[in-house]
């Protein structure tokens, strides 16, 4: 079943656009916003759905007093995820997912037909590409971006195990064996960072994520396996001596994709053997695809962005229950020492 896209997506994604200086028409922008929302809404997007798009708006807004550009980063939200592809062929060339540098490419592409200033198309593209590996970035609406995105690793661990459900519906095509291997990998990458939040509005989320991180490791080596050691024990090639992908070669996403934990990792292919060592290739060719919308259905009622000013555009649209923001006016009111309790993502929803 598609999901409903709300009116005040469609008309934030246009205020936004035209605060940054898009000459388009208000009918084009919205256009354009509602080619997005389908693509978002396509059925093989498990997770990486409209679901996330509006999550990571909210958390985008939520962290907003940090933020220098707030508009900027809307539309880096909207873009992000725009280049998906989890098909077999993509998996098991290592392209599988979200293609953050193509994304860039495509947002660059469609915010210079709707008349955007140059200097604030490429403002956008470098936020989106800010994302490739959720690496340190001092610019801080880069660590607003990142944070958003990443919000989900600290959800309560019911939501948490909520959002490893769909992850792996997402990435069917890999067998479980595979999967648990990819995630492993991951998992170890993400356990080393010397940090995963950098704003400090989402400092208190740091704990809560490796909670997650190292509950679901400890999980997937029992199920390899192996014993439950401290991860800095462990590398990537340690997890490949599972029966199932042996005499194969696995390929983890390549340089500018997001893997199927949704973040980015270094182009490696692991032989399945043993002993464990890591052997680099070269990254694959990115999927440059072009953008197919998904049809989506809509409907007569409209859902209101508290979040959101309103201007003269919006006066008409008509209210309905918006289960993902219902509680995003007492979350603006917040004061920011009172927001640091928990992230807002979540991947019931």
């Amino acid at each position: 079943m598609t999901e409903t896209v709300p009116q005040w997506l469609i008309s934030g994604f246009a205020r936004s656009s035209s605060n940054l200086g898009a000459t388009a028409s208000r009918g084009d922008l919205e256009a354009l916003a509602t080619q997005l929302a389908q693509v978002w809404s396509a059925p093989e997007r498990c997770y990486h759905n409209l679901t996330h798009l509006k999550d990571t708006l909210e958390n985008v807004e939520f962290l907003a007093e940090q933020a220098r550009d707030i508009e900027a980063l809307r539309l880096a939200a909207w873009f992000h995820g725009a280049i998906f592809d989890v098909s077999p062929d993509a998996i098991a060339q290592g392209l599988g997912g979200i293609d953050i540098l193509a994304s860039a490419r495509f947002a660059a592409e469609k915010l210079e037909s709707v008349g955007m200033p140059r200097e604030t198309v490429s403002k956008v593209v470098a936020l989106i590409e800010s994302l490739y590996q959720h690496k340190s970035n001092e610019d801080i609406d880069a660590q607003v971006l990142s944070d958003a995105d990443l919000a989900v690793l600290a959800a309560d661990p019911e939501d948490y195990l909520d959002y490893l459900r769909l992850i792996r519906q997402e990435y069917h095509a890999y067998s479980d064996a595979e999967f648990r291997q990819t995630r492993l990998s991951i998992i170890v990458s993400l356990l080393a960072r010397p940090q995963l939040f950098y704003t400090h509005m989402a400092s208190t989320w740091e704990e809560p994520a490796r909670e997650n991180i190292r509950a679901e490791q400890e999980r997937l080596l029992k199920a390899a396996g192996l014993p439950a050691e401290s991860p800095q024990t462990h590398q990537p090639g340690d997890f490949l001596e599972d029966s199932e992908v042996s005499s194969k070669k696995i390929s983890i996403p390549t340089e500018g994709r997001k893997s199927a934990v949704g973040l980015q990792t270094p182009a490696v292919t692991q032989p399945a053997v043993a002993p464990a060592t890591d052997t680099t290739a070269e990254p694959a060719t990115r999927l440059t695809q072009a953008l197919t919308p998904s049809p989506t259905d809509s409907t007569d009622t409209e859902e209101v962005n508290p979040l959101a000013p309103i201007d003269d555009a919006d006066l008409g649209s008509s209210l309905e229950n918006v289960e993902e923001i219902m509680d995003t006016m007492v979350i603006k009111a917040l004061k920011p020492e009172e927001s640091l309790l928990k992230p807002m993502s979540d991947p019931k929803k």
